[in-house]
């Protein structure tokens, strides 16, 4: 899909574009806004610590190879 531009008389218009970019980036500001989460409070906080500390995660079966390359990371 090719570039939209704005008609020929506007695209001289130096107005027009700085008006484009702050609509565009208050547009982007409201969009970033609304899908950010809302924050949990410091009781949710606890109780997800909470739930966590009787989780137990598993530690993955790496392949021979793969140990190899971590223990070399680990190393550097």
């Amino acid at each position: 899909m090719p570039a939209r531009r704005p008609p020929w008389p506007l695209a001289k218009d130096r107005q027009y574009n700085t008006d484009f970019i702050r609509r565009f980036t208050q547009q982007e500001a409201a969009r970033r806004i609304t899908q950010r989460p809302e924050s949990l409070t410091a009781e949710q906080r606890a109780a997800l610590r909470k739930q966590l500390e009787d989780t137990q995660f598993l530690t993955p079966d790496y392949a021979d190879k793969t140990k190899i390359n971590i223990a070399s990371m680990l190393r550097k």
